[in-house]
């Protein structure tokens, strides 16, 4: 019997990602950092209200409020991550010399 390996199949191509506005650029960095963090606050919000709905009602369904919890806290790591390196990249891009 032989086993395939599930990286063996052969690659697909990737289409680029798309603006949504049907001119056919890709994305800018600034539209993809706003999407990110409009995503981020959906998550917050979302945190915030499953905590007030645990507060008010009682301990009912505490696993699904953890893991509301939890997505929006590694949301917005992801976030200052990518933030992070942003502005390592802009002080990077500071210190060279012309």
């Amino acid at each position: 019997m032989r086993i395939q390996q599930p990286w063996s199949a052969p690659p697909q191509a990737i289409e680029p990602l798309r603006d949504g506005t049907g001119s056919g650029r890709e994305p800018s960095f600034a539209a993809e950092l706003k999407n990110a963090v409009g995503q981020v606050n959906t998550l917050q919000n979302n945190a915030e209200e499953a905590m007030q709905n645990g507060a008010l009602r009682g301990a009912q369904n505490i696993h699904e409020t953890m893991i509301v919890l939890q997505e929006a806290e590694i949301g917005l790591k992801l976030l200052m991550r990518v933030r992070d390196k942003a502005l390592e990249a802009y002080h990077e891009v500071m210190r060279m010399q012309f």
